[in-house]
């Protein structure tokens, strides 16, 4: 459209023009010094277009001669970028079908062409280190701290993901020198907290553990659940009893309530010879949620009479009756107040719901105790008969019904 109106205005122009020169018989004069220059009105109007004109492509060609550095640079970054984005582009396709050689190759040879380069060399250190390929992987990320030093962070955060597992200690010095420096960014507080939960180093974590909260670095459910590792391993570190209790004190009464938690004081209590009171508090406990490792901590405490302990867990079993955890408490608290039946039907109950080596050693030594020698024999018997010799692990009949 607007091209139309140009070709227009031109058209109008060119006609007001001719239009001038038929009918306009008038004269121009100018006159400089002893030089008079005549010409007729129309020739004057002409060559004052002509001379516009000639300013005009002047001022373009000057304008287009000043920008062509700028226009070729970008020119070139376009063309680098388009390289670039294509090498990504094939590196992707790449790891999408589990290529992790040729992803390193699109990779490494586009990280050139882009003004990011420190991610493609990144991206190829992690595919090299799919392969197994350590020394490529040290190689490309040697060569990204000398081309890129001002992404450091980034760069040590990545070789310290790559190394975690071959190198822990190596990890988390890098990780430990950025936090050191004032590096609180959450992807670092985070990948180093979850290094230290790893080492089980509970006193490094919780010195680090305001900063994870103050920075945000992770969401509420995972710091909970950080948290909550962190005061149980801290609990079953404790040296002593003071130290334990030390700790226990300090917490605040939510963490009393935490199974975790609770659990672990429970054991460190029992593995320190002090067991008092340890029944009101798992009672307490599973009086506001349900935790099968409480359960089956309250069958292995001596804390008050079997008897009675036992009575707490029937009235349990009607609302968590198929729980084989809670059965084998309940068959041991029988048998410890000999009422053998009963503790062998609850015992066997277990079993049914879920054979497990703990539970058929325990329904042996509930014969023993009774005195039934050949039937203890049998179960021994039956329980390596029905584990193949494997022993199945307590830690999977104490989960978190």
């Amino acid at each position: 459209m607007g091209r139309i109106i140009t070709v227009a205005l031109v058209f109008v122009g060119l006609t007001a023009l001719a239009t001038l020169a038929l009918y306009d018989n008038g004269r121009l004069a100018l006159v400089w010094g002893d030089w008079v220059v005549e010409m007729s009105a129309t020739l004057a109007v002409a060559l004052l277009i002509a001379l516009l004109v000639a300013a005009y492509l002047f001022t373009r060609l000057a304008v287009w001669l000043w920008t062509f550095p700028r226009r070729w640079r970008e020119r070139r970054a376009q063309k680098r970028l388009a390289r670039a984005e294509a090498g990504m582009g094939q590196g992707l396709m790449a790891v999408e079908h589990g290529d992790w050689r040729a992803a390193e190759r699109a990779l490494i040879k586009s990280a050139r062409y882009s003004d990011n380069g420190v991610m493609y060399y990144l991206a190829a250190a992690r595919m090299a280190h799919n392969q197994g390929a350590r020394d490529r992987r040290d190689r490309y990320l040697a060569e990204a701290r000398e081309k890129y030093p001002q992404d450091y962070v980034t760069i040590a955060l990545v070789e310290a993901r790559l190394r975690r597992d071959e190198a822990p200690e190596e990890a988390r010095a890098l990780l430990q020198a950025l936090v050191d420096e004032g590096v609180d960014t959450p992807a670092v507080l985070a990948e180093y907290a979850d290094l230290l939960a790893g080492q089980e180093d509970w006193a490094t974590l919780r010195a680090l553990l305001p900063k994870l909260k103050r920075r945000k670095a992770m969401d509420r459910d995972a710091l909970h659940q950080l948290e909550a590792r962190m005061w149980a391993g801290l609990l079953q570190q404790a040296e002593d009893r003071e130290a334990l209790e030390n700790i226990w004190g300090y917490l605040d009464s939510r963490w009393w309530r935490d199974p975790r938690v609770l659990a672990a004081y429970v054991t460190r209590r029992r593995e320190l010879g002090d067991e008092t009171g340890l029944a009101h508090l798992i009672e307490k406990a599973l009086r506001r949620q349900w935790d099968a490792r409480l359960a089956y901590l309250y069958g292995l405490i001596d804390d008050g009479p079997a008897f009675e302990r036992l009575k707490k867990v029937q009235k349990w079993l009607r609302q968590h009756g198929d729980d084989p955890v809670l059965l084998l408490t309940a068959g041991r608290l029988a048998c410890q107040a000999q009422l053998w039946a009963q503790a062998q039907d609850y015992l066997r109950q277990s079993l049914r719901l879920k054979p497990a080596a703990e539970t058929f050693a325990t329904l042996a030594r509930c014969y023993e105790r009774e005195g039934e020698q050949e039937q203890a024999a049998l179960t021994w018997q039956a329980g390596l008969e029905a584990l193949g010799g494997q022993e199945t692990p307590l830690l999977e009949a104490r989960s978190s019904s």
